[in-house]
């Protein structure tokens, strides 16, 4: 497996992890309703959030013991990785994007480019078997990642401070980071055909999409957040601190130059989508 450099707590996590709630276990609590359990729902999810993250793994390892004990025969082909990467694209992820309530084009061009990213993200585990449609959704997926780079560089404009713009520049790093890692472990499937590697590089991808997201909307929407919505929030964000505080000299300088410059001056981060 390709390794991510600047190690730390977040590059060891399994992303799958913060995926099983959202895209597993959240949906059935969002059916209870129906069953005439509406009044437990928000205890349920809030409780099955705080057990993720005081035990990482614990919704996966929960729905794999479940699972083992009701269809070992299921347990046996189920791949959870798979599994969370390719429920991606049938689940309400309505409340992770900015809202409606931000009309500016900016906001709404990244809504779409980021939900294209994470639907072809999610399309792997049908394409991954068959070269040809693979190759081309690795195309595809090269060009979303570079456009949501674009859109999300076309929002510093609407950061008012400096501490906001730093938060998105180490976040945007982050995403062009994993987005290299995903490049990287393609290319080793293409030598040692390990599926499993790819689709965990694929949920790493559909994370941290989410977490620039959730940073766009921390400072520029007036709504509270549902921290709810991103499992493991907390690791990643002592991850992006202890990265952040390598370069504070570096950065001190940068912001300094920014403070200087236009309001809509936008930091550059270069990204190779050769995937060849």
């Amino acid at each position: 497996m390709a390794m991510i450099n600047e190690g730390s707590s977040s590059s060891n996590v399994n992303p799958t992890n913060a995926l099983v709630l959202p895209n597993i276990l959240y949906p059935v609590v969002n059916q209870l309703d129906k069953s005439g359990y509406k009044d437990i729902q928000s205890d349920l999810r809030t409780t099955l959030f705080k057990l993720e993250e005081i035990y990482p793994g614990f919704s996966s390892n929960f729905l794999q013991s479940f699972i083992n004990k009701e269809t070992p025969l299921l347990s046996a082909t189920m791949n959870m990785n798979e599994l969370t990467l390719k429920l991606e694209k049938y689940c309400d992820k309505s409340p992770y994007y900015i809202s409606s309530a931000r009309s500016e084009q900016e906001f709404q061009e990244l809504n779409a480019r980021s939900r294209n990213l994470k639907r072809i993200l999610s399309r792997i585990p049908d394409d991954i078997n068959e070269k040809r449609d693979f190759l081309e959704t690795i195309k595809e997926i090269a060009s979303a990642i570079k456009k949501t780079l674009d859109s999300v560089s076309n929002t510093y404009q609407y950061f008012k401070t400096l501490d906001g713009r730093q938060a998105l520049e180490n976040e945007k790093k982050e995403f062009i980071k994993y987005s290299k890692h995903f490049s990287n472990t393609l290319k080793a499937y293409f030598r040692d055909s390990n599926r499993d590697d790819v689709f965990i590089a694929a949920n790493h991808l559909l994370i941290q999409t989410d977490y620039l997201l959730r940073t766009i909307k921390l400072y520029c929407e007036t709504d509270t957040l549902d921290e709810s919505l991103y499992p493991l929030l907390s690791q990643h964000q002592h991850h992006i601190k202890t990265v952040s505080s390598r370069y504070s000299s570096s950065s001190q300088q940068h912001n300094s130059r920014q403070s200087s410059a236009a309001s809509n001056n936008r930091p550059n981060s270069s990204y190779d989508t050769n995937y060849s």
